[in-house]
């Protein structure tokens, strides 16, 4: 695979960022892997597009984690098994993670069933943003990412990067490799 940016300065303190991605292969067999990433970069541009205003300075943290699910991606992050509390709310309402779930709240900017993906404006753990998700890339993979800034982004990365690989695994856990007999 291969992505190039280019990002345009433009007056007033705008720019135009475009985005070529491209993969390159000898069979087919690749294209589904394409498609599901190229169904992540709209979220991805949702987030950019917050993260572009003024924002608290001098740090910007970030945190990531993925997960697997088996079936059909169809559960969303609505899911009870999930646990996130997101099934049912609508933009602009507050959102704070049940009890189970890392320490978050904030306001929803964006959610939507299909594809499954919500994106929060946090005032906890910290000024941030985080993009959740679900998508098919060959395999259901959950995603949760965390964009913290301010001056304490970088010990609340720290402080909750264990929390969530722990909350990712118990729920989403990496499907075992087949062994060799298999």
């Amino acid at each position: 695979m291969a992505t190039e940016w280019t990002v345009e300065a433009k007056a007033g303190g705008t720019c135009i960022v475009r985005v070529v991605h491209s993969l390159f292969a000898e069979t087919d067999d690749w294209d589904n892997q394409l498609e599901g990433t190229e169904h992540g970069w709209p979220g991805f541009f949702r987030t950019l597009r917050i993260l572009s205003h003024p924002l608290p300075r001098p740090t910007l943290g970030n945190h990531a984690e993925d997960g697997h699910r088996h079936g059909d991606g169809s559960g969303g992050l609505g899911n009870a098994d999930c646990g996130t509390g997101l099934k049912g709310l609508s933009v602009g309402q507050r959102w704070t993670a049940p009890v189970g779930v890392p320490a978050l709240s904030g306001v929803v900017e964006y959610l939507t069933q299909s594809p499954n993906d919500a994106l929060l404006r946090l005032d906890k753990p910290g000024p941030g943003v985080a993009a959740l998700g679900t998508y098919n890339c060959g395999q259901i993979m959950v995603g949760v990412n965390l964009y913290l800034y301010g001056d304490q982004a970088a010990a609340n990365v720290a402080r909750e990067t264990p929390h969530w690989q722990a909350w990712i695994q118990e729920r989403f856990p990496t499907p075992a490799e087949p062994s060799k007999s298999e």
